[in-house]
């Protein structure tokens, strides 16, 4: 299989966005959040004010993204949302974010009208990622969280795939059987999400139809749509911008809230905020629960994302190495404590953290999900820790930039199956 992130409809998509937010109106409107920005109190924190423009760029390309593939009459799948930078297709990607968002993800989306009918075509690999395909009102100018009102799986889809992993999901306002997701009136966007557990699982292809195309129909303008972005601007920026304060009650640091349930029960997370001192690490302990995905990772205060690529802000259940008992016990730190599981703080003092299981057994036991969340220093690191030198870290950050480099490589995976 070739790389089903490397689409004529994602190359297309992305130089619009990319001409688009070079546009002089939308750089206004930019600027314009960007002053609201920086009466943030976020922005008067060091770790906040490197953080800030960064942060904005990234929830303007997102927007952007959106905005692109946003003719619910003839949909394209894109992948919008992943914070690092990548370079394919000719031109440079700097990356596109909303909050906390999982570099083991392929977040992929597909605006369709709550009135029409569409079908969407999967093929999995032998081995693929943890999958999910989620249908969500859209609110006003995309800004807020969407309602979840469907949800199927991997566990739900891969009984009915033919032999080379194919299944179609139909989406409409009528009732279905189990591969149909039902629409209400209104805008909505389905999201398509592979959480790798490792890097070297390829993604499933997806494509979309809508099966009854309105008449008389065009396609937009450029002019149209920088007109959508600056529009909904103020009203999305202001929304990512204050999610963090809100999230899980915006806790006190060091502590984990949770596990919550996704809406659907597709999954559950556990977050909080950390605090660290140049000479203290935390101690996270999980327990996977037997689950098919886990995964952990840190954020700036803003709730972006390092680049994962060279530096070890997550860490999912591929990567890490875990006590006798199944466990897995996190160290966060500014400065690499020798450890296998360390979570690089890179070079931030303060920040979020997030805990994610995807394909839990029913009878989990989610009591046991969270073990320990403890503060101590890099002297006060446990015995029974698992450690690593400095020609293993270098062997563990070599592996992972090269199962990350696939993602833009237009063969792809050629390893997986």
């Amino acid at each position: 299989m070739s790389n089903p992130l490397y689409t004529p409809d994602q190359e297309a998509a992305e130089k619009l966005a990319l001409r688009l937010i070079e546009r002089a109106d939308v750089r206004a409107a930019r600027e314009q959040a960007r002053q609201g920005m920086l009466n943030d109190p976020a922005a008067a924190t060091i770790d906040g004010n490197l953080g800030l423009d960064r942060a904005l760029d990234q929830w303007v390309l997102a927007l952007a993204m959106r905005e692109a593939n946003g003719d619910t009459a003839d949909p394209l799948v894109t992948w919008n949302v992943s914070n690092p930078p990548r370079r394919w297709f000719g031109h440079v990607y700097h990356g596109a974010a909303v909050a906390v968002d999982n570099p083991d993800n392929f977040n992929r989306e597909i605006p369709i009208d709550g009135d029409g009918q569409y079908r969407i075509d999967l093929r999995f690999s032998a081995n693929p990622p943890q999958f999910s395909v989620v249908i969500e009102m859209e609110p006003e100018h995309h800004a807020g969280l969407g309602h979840n009102i469907g949800a199927l799986t991997l566990q739900d889809l891969r009984p009915h795939c033919d032999g080379e992993g194919r299944v179609s999901v139909t989406v409409g306002p009528e009732k279905g059987g189990p591969l149909h997701l039902q629409s209400r009136p209104g805008r909505i966007q389905i999201y398509t999400r592979d959480s790798q557990c490792d890097w070297n699982q390829l993604p499933a292809e997806v494509a979309v139809a809508r099966l009854d195309p309105p008449g008389g129909w065009r396609a937009r303008d450029e002019d149209e749509i920088a007109a959508a972005i600056i529009v909904d601007m103020p009203a999305w920026v202001r929304f990512w911008r204050g999610f963090k304060d809100d999230f899980l009650g915006f806790p006190k640091p060091n502590q984990l809230v949770g596990p919550n349930g996704r809406d659907g029960n597709w999954g559950y997370l556990a977050g909080g905020r950390f605090e660290l001192a140049d000479d203290e690490v935390l101690l996270v302990t999980l327990d996977p629960v037997d689950s098919y995905y886990t995964g952990f990772q840190i954020t700036d205060p803003w709730t972006i994302a390092p680049d994962p690529m060279l530096r070890l802000a997550s860490l999912n259940k591929g990567q890490v190495v875990p006590h006798a008992d199944g466990t897995v016990t996190y160290v966060l730190a500014l400065v690499d404590p020798g450890v296998a599981n360390w979570i690089d703080t890179c070079g931030m003092h303060e920040g979020w953290m997030l805990a994610r299981w995807q394909g839990v057994p029913a009878d989990a036991d989610l009591s046991s999900m969270i073990r320990e969340v403890r503060l101590t220093t890099i002297g006060g690191l446990p015995d029974d820790i698992a450690v690593i030198d400095l020609a293993g870290r270098r062997a563990q950050i070599a592996e992972r930039a090269e199962a990350f480099a696939q993602r833009t490589s237009k063969t792809g995976w050629p390893d997986a199956g």
